[in-house]
């Protein structure tokens, strides 16, 4: 009786330890830096259609920084324009103002989460290699579906896991005990988390989008990018977000944060499966097809990391400070 009871308590106490974790978190990210102005009204011009090319072109041109990155990236490999992009504006007309957006909100992430604790098993830049690979191969998988989903797919695939910035900044010991508690008994960082800390970083990323205000479509491929499932009528830049995640768990793309391989939904593998009798691995190494080569493409975006690393501490006033100053 007295180790039902003592039992009963250790329960108790760790659902309430639970509880606080999750309302320390929750004040956390509300009280997280918004982003950038200039994102935050690029993000709503774009979504204007009175909006024109001159007028993003303007609101970019205003910030040197991110003008000279965003271009950066438009003369890279990775979206391989014959010729030079040497103007915001003609950027905007040859990417388009989804693209554009997009990078622009790529980038300012990549910015503020530059600085953070370390942790023997959370590496910093293990991390963004698979957060941009899962941005390479979610455009990849757009592509097989529909050109026009690629500019939300692959900045959905870069932000899949913003969450674990969060926990490795705010909460690095929980975080770190949830990261060997995956490790130890080869759980998936999800499971390990919700034991550990009673929330996922995929809630928690989805928090974050909400209060930054991202369409909700990619609200819902953060929230929920291992369980497209748990939402009634998933959208498909989800299931392709889910999708590109396995993908770079099947090639060994970065570091997720468990040692688990790739899992991938029945609903998604059906929808790219079209109906043919093949397995999950023989799937996934049929969509594996020409990802080195877009990743190498895409080492822009790792290149523009590093830079950003060896820069931190001088960000431009608008930006405020990044995350954990």
């Amino acid at each position: 009786m007295a180790r039902r009871s003592q039992k009963f308590e250790m329960s108790t106490k760790t659902e309430m330890d639970q509880k606080q974790r999750l309302r320390q978190v929750t004040e956390k990210v509300i009280g997280l830096p918004s982003l950038p102005t200039v994102v935050t009204q690029l993000i709503n011009l774009v979504g204007d259609p009175a909006t024109s090319a001159r007028d993003i072109s303007q609101l970019i041109s205003a910030d040197q920084a991110l003008t000279a990155k965003i271009l950066k990236v438009a003369n890279s490999a990775f979206y391989g324009f014959p010729r030079k992009i040497a103007t915001v504006q003609l950027a905007i007309v040859v990417l388009g103002f989804e693209t554009v957006k997009n990078l622009g909100l790529s980038v300012a992430v990549l910015k503020r989460f530059q600085a953070g604790k370390a942790h023997p098993l959370f590496d910093r830049q293990q991390f963004w290699e698979h957060a941009i690979g899962c941005g390479v191969a979610a455009r990849m998988l757009a592509h097989k579906r529909s050109k026009k989903l690629e500019p939300e797919a692959f900045v959905a695939g870069i932000l899949h896991d913003i969450g674990k910035l969060i926990l490795i900044e705010y909460f690095p010991d929980e975080f770190g005990e949830a990261l060997e508690l995956a490790h130890e008994e080869l759980l998936t960082i999800s499971e390990a988390e919700m034991k550990v800390i009673g929330v996922t970083h995929a809630e928690i990323g989805g928090w974050l989008a909400e209060k930054w205000n991202l369409p909700e479509t990619l609200v819902q491929a953060i929230t929920h990018h291992h369980d497209p499932m748990a939402m009634e009528d998933p959208n498909e830049i989800l299931m392709i977000t889910h999708a590109a995640n396995a993908l770079t768990r099947h090639n060994h793309v970065g570091q997720a944060g468990d040692s688990l391989g790739a899992s991938l939904s029945p609903e998604a593998s059906a929808m790219f499966k079209a109906g043919r009798d093949i397995s999950d691995e023989d799937l996934l190494a049929e969509l594996s097809e020409g990802l080195e080569v877009e990743l190498e493409k895409a080492r822009v975006f790792n290149d523009l990391e590093a830079e950003l690393f060896e820069s931190r501490g001088s960000d431009d006033d608008d930006e405020g400070e990044p995350v954990g100053a």
